[in-house]
């Protein structure tokens, strides 16, 4: 691809130059050679501008031959220090004809002289000659840099490329100089237009030749992302490294272009074309010289491209989405199927799975049918799933984190599918909540409860504590106390009791039922009554037998006594009372003692 920039530069004719001039030192030296010509834009008394003209010939002419032998060094010299040094020099020698060219232009701009201003006008001339003839010697040199870089390994291509954008800066200086001088022969009335449109022919090819190097290099920056994609990710570092050279080599051409179109703009020269290509390569509409003509011709370019991308592609897209339609038809009808197959699988008399564990497998069956059939019908259409499904992997990092919750609730819930502590329709005690089991899911338990509130109970809550089934099991055994008095014939009660029982129609032979005096209480004589019934039918038999106990107790005098204590009462005589004499007290050195007693405490 490089061979063809190579093949482009031949339109252009530049001159070659050392490397290592920096644009800042061109410009810097510029604007001193005019601050030194503005300075002597009067012609001072005793200047003798034939003879200025005569030595400003032979400078340029001395300076054109000294800088020819240089640049033969220069191409002999394989000593990087040396070439830098030759380099150097010739720029010095260039910068230095300039300031005395622009010194003696600024002396016969002062003077209104035909003779003197054809002086100038023979400078000019010669020194446009000198910059052509820099410019004519380029091509060679420019073409040996770029096979250089081709060459050269990674670190010798930041080298020479940072060579490049100087040789770059060089080449946009030497066609500014020549643009500057022609419109000081147009300020002289003189007829330039030939000359102009020679240097804008050079300005134009040597355009052209900047965005012919530039669609190649970001072409060969593409094909080379290209490759990295198909590669292993242990193999892609040298290639990264190639990526990164020819995005380097791409944004130094879009920034030598930048420049080029800002001459080109102040000679009237078309631009859009150029601007376009600049907004294509970096996608950046701010990296375009911006003008109204500009902006224009970048909307219609990116219009006209949109309208052939999608002639283009029209048909590749609807052939996509009809065979992304059809492949999904094929597995949501696939997934239906496997549902019906799951569904039979574990609803089959010898499969004994909670109804829980049948919707789990049966939902699960069909959407990771459905899914696989997703990823499927978009790797077919095109799409590369690599990223899609790393994206996935960090994402699920990203979510689980987040929601550790709602995965503690998700693990217990597959732990209450494997371990079936309870099903749906199941009568349970779990999280706190008492009530009927009307859904579960890996997430949530839904309990309805016996006064027909709903509560949707995490798993991790019911995981988490202790779980009681009360229907879990196809009998259960209802348990009774009934208390009768201390008074009351024991024998008869448990006739009574057993009559009760045993003629109820849902109490079951087996287990056997049981009918004891159980304890001896403070205000009663409990027997207890335990027979065993369906568990659809406990509630009914419970009713029924306290019922049916209340009847044939009252019925045989069999008495249910309140709860009673005794209370005994005893009369406690009262003390005798305190005489009704007051007692006196006086003060003594030993403290307070009563009246007639005596030191040592008699009375």
């Amino acid at each position: 691809m490089k061979r063809i920039a190579l093949l482009a530069l031949w339109f252009f004719t530049v001159g070659l130059m050392a490397q290592e001039a920096p644009n800042e030192v061109a410009e810097a030296v510029a604007a001193e050679a005019q601050a030194q010509a503005s300075k002597e834009s009067k012609v001072a008394p005793g200047i003798d501008l034939k003879a200025e003209y005569e030595q400003v010939q032979a400078d340029i002419e001395t300076t054109s031959k000294r800088v020819d032998e240089l640049e033969a060094s220069w191409e002999k010299t394989q000593s990087e220090m040396s070439r830098d040094l030759l380099q150097q020099q010739a720029v010095a020698d260039t910068l230095t004809m300039t300031q005395r060219v622009d010194a003696f232009l600024g002396h016969v701009e002062a003077s209104t002289v035909p003779e003197e201003r054809q002086l100038g006008v023979d400078v000019v001339r010669a020194e446009n000659r000198f910059f052509q003839s820099r410019l004519e010697l380029a091509s060679s040199g420019l073409r040996k840099l770029f096979e250089q870089y081709e060459q050269a390994d990674g670190e010798k291509q930041l080298l020479i490329l940072l060579n490049i954008d100087d040789f770059y800066s060089y080449i946009n200086w030497l066609l500014m100089e020549r643009q500057k001088n022609l419109e000081l022969l147009k300020g002289w009335k003189l007829d330039t237009e030939k000359e102009q449109r020679k240097l804008n022919r050079e300005v134009t090819r040597y355009a052209e030749f900047m965005a012919i190097y530039l669609r190649t290099s970001t072409r060969q920056k593409e094909l080379l992302q290209r490759e990295i994609k198909t590669l292993p990710a242990d193999s892609r570092s040298a290639f990264e490294g190639k990526v990164a050279t020819q995005d380097r080599l791409v944004r130094s051409a879009v920034s030598n272009l930048k420049e080029v179109l800002v001459l080109m703009e102040k000679q009237g020269l078309p631009v859009e074309e150029y601007n376009e290509l600049i907004f294509k390569t970096t996608g950046n509409l701010a990296e375009a010289v911006v003008s109204i003509g500009a902006m224009r011709t970048v909307l219609s370019g990116l219009w006209d491209d949109s309208l052939n991308w999608l002639k283009t592609n029209l048909g590749g897209i609807l052939s996509r989405l009809v065979l992304f339609a059809a492949l999904m038809g094929v597995a949501v009808f696939i997934s239906r199927l496997v549902r019906r197959g799951i569904e039979r699988a574990v609803t089959h008399r010898k499969a004994h799975f909670s109804t829980l564990v049948q919707d789990f497998f049966i939902t699960v069956g069909g959407n990771l049918v459905v899914i696989i059939g997703l990823l499927f019908a978009l790797a077919q259409v095109g799409l590369d799933l690599t990223p899609v499904l790393t994206g996935l992997g960090v994402a699920g990092i990203v979510i689980g984190f987040a929601l550790q919750d709602t995965l503690s609730n998700f693990a217990s819930g597959m732990m209450i599918l494997i371990y079936r502590p309870f099903d749906v329709g199941d009568y349970v005690e779990a999280g706190g909540v008492a009530g009927k089991v009307g859904k579960m899911s890996l997430v949530n338990t839904t309990i309805r409860t016996f006064d027909n509130q709903v509560f949707m109970v995490p798993n991790a809550k019911i995981w988490g504590e202790t779980i009681k089934n009360i229907t879990s099991e196809r009998i259960r055994r209802v348990d009774l106390v009934f208390g009768v008095a201390y008074t009351d014939n024991v024998e008869q009660v448990e006739q009574i009791l057993e009559e009760i029982v045993t003629k109820h129609p849902s109490v079951l032979k087996t287990p056997e039922h049981v009918i004891r005096l159980h304890v001896l209480n403070e205000s009663s004589v409990d027997f207890i009554v335990r027979p065993w019934v369906k568990t659809d039918d406990y509630w009914d038999v419970y009713w029924d037998i306290t019922r049916e106990v209340k009847v044939r107790f009252d019925q045989e005098g069999i008495t249910i006594p309140f709860p009673q204590r005794e209370l005994h009462v005893h009369t406690i005589t009262p003390p005798p009372q305190l005489p009704d004499e007051p007692v006196s007290l006086q003060r003594s050195d030993t403290g307070l003692r009563a009246a007639g007693e005596g030191e040592d405490g008699t009375l």
